[in-house]
């Protein structure tokens, strides 16, 4: 990398940004394995079973 380069990047406060994101990104991720881990038998049963269960007709206007 350029010299140049190098100084813009050390200095630029965008680079806050993705760092955010990738922080905010990892922080969801792990809270969403975590509750996954610890969700009960019964729980995930129900869950599997939500898209086959019968659907309410909405009429339609």
């Amino acid at each position: 990398m350029s010299r140049f380069a190098a100084e813009f990047f050390a200095q630029s406060p965008a680079l806050l940004y993705p760092i955010i994101a990738l922080v905010l990104f990892f922080t969801v991720f792990l809270v969403v394995i975590i509750r996954v881990m610890r969700m009960s038998a019964s729980e995930a049963e129900h869950n599997a079973r939500i898209p086959l269960e019968e659907e309410l007709e909405v009429p339609h206007e």
